[in-house]
C-alpha cells in the first residue's frame, strides 16, 4: 500500500488502496445526501436554462 503525490497534487494509489478505491467507484451507492443534491441542481439548471437564472432561497437554522 503507498499513496504516492505530486507537487501539481496528482495521486497515485498502488495496493489495496487502490483496489478499495476502485471497488467503490464501481460499485459504491451514493448517499441519501447526494441524490437530493442531484436532485435539486437539476432543477436549479432547469430553471436556468428556461430563465437565464435561477433562484435559490436560504434556510436559517
Amino acid at each position: 500500500m503507498s499513496v504516492h503525490t505530486s507537487i501539481l497534487g496528482g495521486v497515485r494509489l498502488t495496493g489495496q488502496d487502490a483496489k478499495k478505491f476502485r471497488d467503490q467507484v464501481t460499485r459504491g451507492r451514493p448517499s441519501a445526501a447526494a441524490g437530493k443534491g442531484l436532485e435539486e441542481g437539476t432543477r436549479l439548471v432547469k430553471e436556468y436554462n428556461a430563465n437565464g437564472f435561477a433562484r435559490i432561497s436560504i434556510k436559517r437554522k
